[in-house]
Parts: C-alpha cells; sequence; structure tokens
C-alpha cells in the first residue's frame, strides 16, 4: 500500500473545517486571559506557600495559553478585533506582542525558506541537540530583562537613532528559535499598527518600575518569573510537537515540511497543557495552515481515519512530548552536515 500523503486528498478533507468561528476565539481567550491574571494577583496576595505556589502555577498555564493565540493570530489576520483584545489581555501585558512574532513566521510557511539558514522558527541541531538545547533554556532565563530593554529604552531610542531600528532592533529580541538571527522587516500594511503596540509595550515596561517602586519589586520579580515560566513552557513543547530540526541547504514543499513535523496525538493532561490551542498538531497545520486551532482536533481524527494505514502522516504522528523529543535526537543525530552551496 502506498504509503506516500495525497496532499488534494487531504485537502479535500479537510475543506469544510477552514472557517474560523470568533465565539469560541474570544471565549476561550477572555476566560484564559481573565483568570489567568486573576490567579497571578492571587499568587502575589499573603495566605499559605502552597495556596499562593498552585495560584501562580494556574497563572502560567493559564497566560501560557492566552498568550499561545498569538499562532492563530498570524494565520487569522482577518480578526482585527481579536488580535486587539489579545495585544490588551496577553501580548502587552507579557511584552510579548505580535510585533515581534510577525516577521519571523512569515517565512517559516515559505517552500523556498523552510528549514533552511534564512527561516527563523528553525535552527540546525545536527551533532549538538544537547549544546542547542540548553542554550534554549538559558535565554528563557534572561527573556525579560532583553523584553524590558526592547521596549523601555530601544523603543525610545529609536525614535531618534535610525541605526537602532534599522540594525540593533531586528537582531536584539524577536521570537526566533535561531540566534543570532536578523528578523525581516515588517510588511507595510502592518507597521502602523505594529508601532502603536510598540509604544503601548514601551509605556507597560515602564510602568513595572513604577509597580517596583510604588507596589514592591516582589510584584516585578513575579512578573519576570512568569515570562521565564511560560517561556519555558513554550520550549519543551517547541522541542517534542513541532520539527526535528534537520536543516537544509534548501526549503521543503508541504509534504517534506510534514515530513520534518510532528503531531502529538494525545488527550493526556500533559499534552494539552503544553500544546495549547491546536499546537498537538504542527504537521497538521504545516499541511494545512489555515485551519483553526478548534477545528485541528476533528481535521486529525478524519486524517488518521481516512488516510491509509500507516501513511507518512501516521508515522508522524507521536504519542507524547517525550516520544517528540526522542524522534528529534534520533533524527539529530543520524543526519549529515547540509551541503555546501556555491
Amino acid at each position: 500500500m502506498d504509503k506516500q500523503v495525497d496532499m488534494r486528498r487531504v485537502q479535500e478533507l479537510v475543506a469544510d473545517l477552514r472557517d474560523p468561528r470568533p465565539g469560541i476565539f474570544y471565549t476561550d481567550l477572555l476566560l484564559s486571559a481573565g483568570l489567568g491574571w486573576a490567579c497571578f494577583a492571587g499568587a502575589m496576595q499573603p495566605g499559605p506557600a502552597w495556596v499562593r505556589g498552585l495560584a501562580f502555577v494556574a497563572a502560567v498555564l493559564l497566560l501560557y495559553r492566552s498568550l499561545a493565540f498569538i499562532h492563530e493570530i498570524f494565520h487569522q489576520q482577518g480578526m482585527n478585533g481579536f488580535r486587539r483584545t489579545w495585544h490588551a489581555l496577553s501580548g502587552v501585558p507579557l511584552l510579548i506582542p505580535f510585533l515581534l512574532y510577525l516577521p519571523i513566521h512569515q517565512g517559516h510557511h515559505n517552500k523556498q525558506v523552510y528549514g533552511t539558514a534564512g527561516d527563523g522558527e528553525y535552527d540546525q541541531f545536527h551533532g549538538r541537540a544537547g549544546a542547542a538545547i540548553a542554550k534554549l533554556f538559558v535565554l528563557n532565563v534572561f527573556l525579560p530583562l532583553a523584553l524590558w530593554v526592547r521596549f523601555a529604552l530601544l523603543t525610545p531610542l529609536a525614535a531618534v537613532l535610525p541605526p537602532i531600528r534599522e540594525k540593533m532592533i531586528p537582531e536584539f529580541v524577536h521570537m526566533a528559535l535561531r540566534m543570532p538571527f536578523r528578523a525581516p522587516a515588517i510588511k507595510e500594511s502592518a507597521r502602523a499598527e505594529a508601532m502603536r503596540i510598540e509604544w503601548w509595550c514601551c509605556a507597560w515596561a515602564w510602568a513595572l518600575v513604577a509597580v517596583g517602586v510604588f507596589a514592591g519589586w516582589a510584584w516585578v520579580g513575579a512578573w519576570a518569573l512568569l515570562v521565564i515560566a511560560i517561556a519555558t513552557l513554550n520550549t519543551i513543547r517547541a522541542l517534542g510537537g513541532t520539527h526535528l530540526y534537520v536543516e537544509a541547504a534548501e526549503g521543503r514543499d508541504a509534504r517534506g515540511q510534514l515530513l520534518d513535523s510532528l503531531n502529538v496525538d494525545s488527550n493526556g493532561l500533559v499534552a494539552v497543557l503544553l500544546c495549547p490551542v491546536g499546537l498537538r498538531f504542527h504537521a497538521l497545520h504545516h499541511v494545512a495552515p489555515y485551519l483553526p486551532y478548534h477545528a485541528m482536533p476533528t481535521a486529525h481524527r478524519r486524517l488518521m481515519a481516512q488516510l491509509p494505514a500507516g501513511s507518512e502522516y501516521h508515522q508522524v504522528t507521536v504519542k507524547s512530548l517525550g516520544e517528540g523529543i526522542a524522534r528529534l535526537r534520533e533524527a539529530t543525530r543520524a543526519v549529515s552536515p547540509p551541503a555546501e552551496t556555491a
């Protein structure tokens, strides 16, 4: 039986699922962010340490879920009101606005760019998976400070010093896995909104200083720990549920991206919490990137049931994040370095 995936058949099977349902988006975001910030505030109140600790863990998980909508915002860019709401509840308060993600992700699905040195969401783990993974976790520790510097200092300086806007900002802080990496410019149509959000982030960064001075630096420290914890969860997800990180000299088409990606076919608590908002189905996403997150479980079940048993789609599906990490280690240990180009 042919194991190769028929991409046209895949498109046919999920064609009716492509329309986003705004009610689901808003309800999910409002509950996740609202409860998340309430738990964060609760964790800062006097009381038993175990109660405060549980509240903080809940805040991390809920706000991680709300922040994960940044991926949906890219692929559902017609939902302008939702993007503004997301910025108010998650992007600005966490200092991780859409403008840090937009220029990185816009090349990731391009078949000429995917998996090459020009793909900011990719990196070469060949022969150095352990060191590359360790670097990601170390960078997470410094993320809150880097975000504060990016918006509190670089945003106003960039307004008067063009070299900061043209060179330092594209290279300093963005949501690229590959470091160092120069982010491409944000498209002209999105620049005005991005600039407004950037100044809101600048205002919030300085508001954090005011909070520290007048309410206590424990609040700022807790905010920084929150950002580090969210980034750490996302790193674990990226290692076990996205790609195999075998860089190539040339990009890959949709089928090539499928074979380099993973689905985590698990309803277990760990997978659901660490891969929120459709992120359990990353291989599916690279086959049908237009699908909204709420449609992805249905789409995945259809493909698993109706594609030939043992197909390539079945082969890129794992049962846990642990199995996904094992796949990554195996792939990066066996691969040869990418061929040099002239």
